[in-house]
């Protein structure tokens, strides 16, 4: 006995072929909508429209002239020692300054975290972070003045 294609052996087979791919196609969109958003920031558009203010923000720091060197290493064990090297246009160190640091992991923004920085010497300001994982990490410095200046410094580390 042979087998013979028939015309219902046909649309069969494409309902299956097509079936699995609508299948397939319709978990992956449903599973790719429901996680990552693609987005890591609240609010993008609202972002947007400030970029002026932001824009303004950088030219007085500009101005300012100040300076920074950020360092993040491995105090023990899990915790990382965050030192801010902060100086004026002149090479001269700023004190008196409030600054904190936030950690940024780059990939999931769940995971900053925020700290303050204390006066270690003059223009130096540290502060010791426990429980933080390995990986990229952005550094985020904000520092104001008393008089009220701004100044805002970011560096990637990579910590091991």
């Amino acid at each position: 006995m042979t087998f013979e294609l028939k015309g219902w052996h046909v649309l069969a087979i494409m309902l299956v072929f097509f079936g699995v791919t609508i299948a397939v196609n319709t978990l992956l969109t449903v599973y790719a909508i429901s996680t990552f958003s693609g987005e890591d920031v609240s609010k993008p558009y609202m972002r947007g429209l400030e970029y002026n203010r932001t824009l303004a923000a950088r030219e007085a720091q500009a101005k300012l002239g100040w300076t920074s060197e950020i360092d993040a290493a491995r105090g023990g064990g899990s915790s990382i020692v965050v030192t801010v090297n902060i100086s004026a246009a002149d090479g001269i160190p700023k004190v008196g300054l409030t600054a904190r640091a936030t950690l940024r992991r780059p990939i999931d923004s769940s995971l900053d975290r925020t700290i303050m920085l204390e006066a270690a010497e003059a223009g130096i300001y540290r502060s010791v972070l426990k429980d933080i994982s390995p990986g990229q990490w952005d550094v985020i410095v904000i520092a104001k003045s008393s008089e009220g200046a701004v100044f805002e410094a970011e560096r990637r580390i990579v910590l091991e």
